[in-house]
């Protein structure tokens, strides 16, 4: 249901300060056109130093802040939704959304935000609470990847950067701000933000307020989804100050606030249950950056941060079992990464970038009941400790070899008001890579990694009742889990392609991925026990590609993915439905315009333990266009206008619970100054 708050109030008084419409901006230089997404971007994720999207040997992907604009996006879904191994699970409701990379889903994926890790799980709830209009670039690198991330980096690493100064002003600008709203159809979403920046003797600063109000999703066809409106506010605080050149200090603020009605199992179907919910997060990291090209053994990157999820809930309809309810949530996390990156020469024929780096980190959890301690989530307390190697040595400039390995010590203990035993453990995990420029235009790459994830602390303590009948045991012997993968590709990159000055991108991999010790609940008649249980094996193709051709852009992605459970001979739940998605668009100068189109095809999944569901293939097609003009009394405006689900087809995504949403028309309106 739609709700109110106070936040609209200063958002809008915010909005309510900038000049008329159609007032001109004194000094404002001419503005190019509409930018679209750059066809080979630069990830630093995949390797931990630069290097350009298809130089990558692995799969990765990138989302731009180009298409983060285009896309006008509600949640973290409309940003992944179309990369090829991506999904979010869990569907619409406001914290449901579940990442799945290449088939897993929940810790196994690892989600880092301004170089903070987001540890957050808790039953059937989501993990990314972020308003993500403000994002610069998603990072994606997919497969196993412990060795430069440790713990959790089973599935693959999901990287979140926000925008800066940088990312908002136009050349010679010191300083300025812009206003936004925006309208949704789908679930009735408005939306008011402000954004103020600047950038003055090497000091840059940016503060932005963002307040969404949203009602029921709609289905397609007719029909709504109970319970899954929000009013959500959320800030960012990003400061950085240059002292010298390549050296850089910089500091992120992140906070986050979504009220709203829902069911204390958002990622299920469940209708019973409403809870008047506060999800709370704030992240905040400090970073130093310092590389001097004339010292080449020096790139160092440094990052401290804190996070903090806190979940409040109360039951609006108690039931006989458990009267007045009062739930309670909190996780915390502390930590550090260092990495440094040293350059040097063997021979006129072998170079090195050798990187290498130690990480650690402090987590607390901690659950309450009508305040009193709450065993199904535990007092409890962990630390992990890491170190890193890494070389990546090139042979005549067009053969690559990546070595590297990793080191974790990881320690749990129960807390006061929780039961078990401690737990300390450690872990190498082993990496080797090997890429091949055959030509300036074709390379082929091939890897094997092992990765590994530590058991959660709500694995290992939780206790008290799971439903009526039922309690959950502890067990502390839980094993981590472990994956290898062994993983093929082959990369073209053509320049002149089809025609002159067009380029083409191209990748398709791979891969086959045995994992061990899944850690899944055991449930009797009467308990339920975090055990090790389960081999699986998974693997596919994946398929990613991009064209620019003067004004005309495009991208194709596509995934078919297999699983399979080992122990009981059953396909995998957790593995989505084979998939293609396409992006075509024109940039139209001489009318400052941008328009294109989107199409999504999903295949039936069938391929379903007994006892799941199955689910119908769909094809999805999408609108946009974007006016950004670039003279005259709206010079500094910009419009976008798109339709999501152009046909109001009704369908159900394989990893969500509930029907996805209908048609949406979607506005949004910003002006800088």
């Amino acid at each position: 249901m739609k709700r109110s708050g106070s936040a609209v109030v200063m958002v809008m008084a915010a909005l309510s300060t900038s000049d008329a419409l159609g007032q001109a901006t004194p000094g404002l230089p001419d503005q190019a056109q509409v930018p679209v997404a750059p066809l080979d971007p630069v990830t630093v994720t995949g390797t931990r130093t630069e290097r350009s999207l298809y130089d990558v040997p692995g799969s990765a992907s990138t989302v731009s802040k180009q298409t983060v604009d285009f896309r006008m996006p509600q949640r973290i879904d409309d940003l992944l939704r179309d990369l090829p191994g991506v999904e979010i699970g869990g569907g619409p409701r406001p914290g449901a959304g579940e990442p799945n990379v290449r088939g897993l889903e929940g810790e196994r994926v690892l989600i880092r935000l301004d170089g903070a890790r987001q540890d957050f799980q808790s039953g059937h709830k989501g993990r990314i609470f972020l308003d993500p209009d403000l994002i610069k670039q998603v990072d994606v690198v997919r497969g196993p990847n412990s060795v430069l991330y440790g713990s959790g980096a089973l599935a693959g690493v999901i990287n979140i950067t926000t925008r800066d100064a940088t990312d908002f002003l136009r050349p010679g600008e010191k300083a300025g701000y812009r206003v936004k709203t925006g309208f949704q159809s789908v679930n009735d979403m408005a939306m008011a933000q402000v954004v103020g920046f600047a950038n003055v003797a090497g000091f840059d600063l940016l503060g932005g307020l963002t307040y969404r109000n949203s009602g029921n999703y709609s289905f397609g066809g007719k029909g709504h989804l109970a319970n899954s409106g929000a009013e959500v506010v959320s800030g960012l605080v990003k400061a950085g100050y240059t002292f010298q050149p390549g050296q850089r200090l910089g500091l992120s603020l992140i906070a986050f606030d979504d009220r709203d009605v829902s069911t204390t199992a958002p990622n299920t179907a469940a209708t019973t249950a409403p809870a008047d919910r506060t999800t709370q997060q704030f992240t905040g990291s400090i970073s130093y950056d310092h590389r001097d090209p004339n010292l080449p053994w020096l790139d160092l990157k440094a990052v401290a941060y804190h996070n903090r999820v806190y979940i409040r809930e109360r039951l609006l309809r108690p039931s006989p079992f458990t009267g007045p309810r009062l739930d309670e949530t909190a996780l915390r996390t502390t930590g550090a990464d260092v990495q440094n990156t040293s350059r040097f020469k063997v021979s006129d024929a072998v170079s090195v970038a050798l990187t290498y780096g130690v990480d650690g980190r402090i987590e607390t959890t901690d659950g309450e009941r009508n305040n009193n301690p709450r065993p199904e989530f535990p007092d409890a307390r962990g630390r992990v400790a890491g170190a890193f190697v890494q070389p990546e040595i090139r042979f005549w400039n067009s053969v690559s070899l990546t070595p590297g390995v990793r080191f974790d010590y990881y320690y749990r203990a129960p807390g006061s008001k929780s039961v078990g035993a401690t737990l300390s453990e450690s872990r190498v995990s082993p990496r080797i890579g090997g890429q091949w420029d055959v030509t300036k235009w074709f390379s082929v790459y091939a890897l094997y990694a092992e990765a590994f994830r530590a058991p959660s602390l709500s694995e290992l303590y939780v206790s008290g009742t799971h439903f009526p009948g039922n309690r959950f045991i502890p067990n502390p012997n839980l094993k981590p889990e472990i994956g290898k993968n062994k993983e093929i590709g082959i990369t073209f990159k053509f320049d002149d392609a089809v025609q002159t000055g067009d380029q083409l991108r191209l990748r398709v991999s791979g891969f086959h991925t045995n994992y061990r010790d899944f850690i899944d609940l055991l449930v009797t008649a009467t308990t339920t026990t975090p055990t090790n249980v389960t081999r699986a094996t998974i693997y596919g193709v994946e398929f990613e590609g991009g064209y620019r051709s003067g004004n005309w852009f495009g991208s194709l992605g596509a995934a078919l993915i297999r699983g399979e459970n080992k122990v009981t001979n059953q396909p995998l739940a957790s593995i989505p439905g084979d998939k293609v998605a396409l992006t075509v668009g024109r940039q139209i100068p001489e009318w400052d315009l941008v328009i294109g189109g989107r199409a999504k095809v999903v295949a039936h999944q069938h391929r379903v333990p007994t006892g799941t569901s199955r689910t119908g293939g769909y094809a999805l097609f999408d609108l946009f266009l974007s006016w950004q003009p670039s003279d005259g009394p709206l010079r500094g405006a910009r419009f976008d206008v798109g339709i999501d689900n152009l046909t109001d087809k009704r369908y159900r995504d394989h990893l969500t619970p509930n029907l996805d949403p209908g048609r949406n028309f979607k506005l949004a309106a910003s002006f800088q100054f």
